[in-house]
């Protein structure tokens, strides 16, 4: 919990609670959102299975050079604006196809923001604190942020929905712009190591 006192970690830790968060509505909404999108339920495992394939590739050959490269802060902005594109490609009129590629920019989030954050834990742990630090990261990230995230997912689907329709676009702006305040608190606020 002395981790809490620098002031980047701490940005760091506040932004992962909110936009892990952000990621409840890609897991909860993505699904229906296609098929209500003339993309076919029997398609939409594989559709969503880019997101798979991006972060496996990602994870493999992307991470450590960007974290040898820009460093933790470009990266973790990279990992934020990944899902802001992914919320804008949702909010605005798109053809099918559209949506199906922008999977890949939920894996692309997911390894850069969330796996690189569990690296940028684990080199700023001090000596003997690093099991400690990655817990409250996880914590963070899949504990309190997939927590609040689910509970928010949940009042904006509720709200709009209509007559058993929902109302896509106005759903996705909401976490289009909960990532936009994220992807500019990281870069006004995160001054982890570079």
């Amino acid at each position: 919990m002395e981790m809490l006192r620098s002031p980047s970690f701490l940005v760091f830790i506040l932004i992962s609670i909110v936009a892990a968060g952000m990621m409840q509505f890609y897991f909860l909404g993505t699904a229906q959102f296609m098929q209500d999108n003339r993309i076919g339920a029997k398609n939409v495992p594989a559709a969503m299975a880019l997101a798979q394939a991006a972060q496996a590739v990602a994870t493999w050959f992307l991470l450590g050079r960007l974290l040898g490269g820009p460093g933790y802060k470009w990266t973790l902005v990279l990992g934020a604006v990944a899902w802001l594109v992914l919320y804008v490609l949702y909010a605005i009129p798109r053809p099918p196809v559209v949506i199906v590629l922008a999977q890949t920019f939920h894996g692309l989030a997911y390894v850069f923001f969330i796996i690189g954050g569990q690296v940028f834990g684990n080199d700023v742990a001090s000596e003997g604190t690093g099991a400690s630090v990655q817990a409250l990261v996880i914590t963070a990230q899949s504990g309190l942020g997939l927590f609040l995230g689910t509970q928010l997912a949940g009042v904006v689907m509720d709200k709009f929905r209509v007559e058993g329709q929902f109302h896509w676009h106005r759903i996705w702006v909401v976490p289009g712009a909960i990532m936009l305040v994220c992807v500019l608190a990281l870069i006004l606020f995160f001054r982890g190591p570079i």
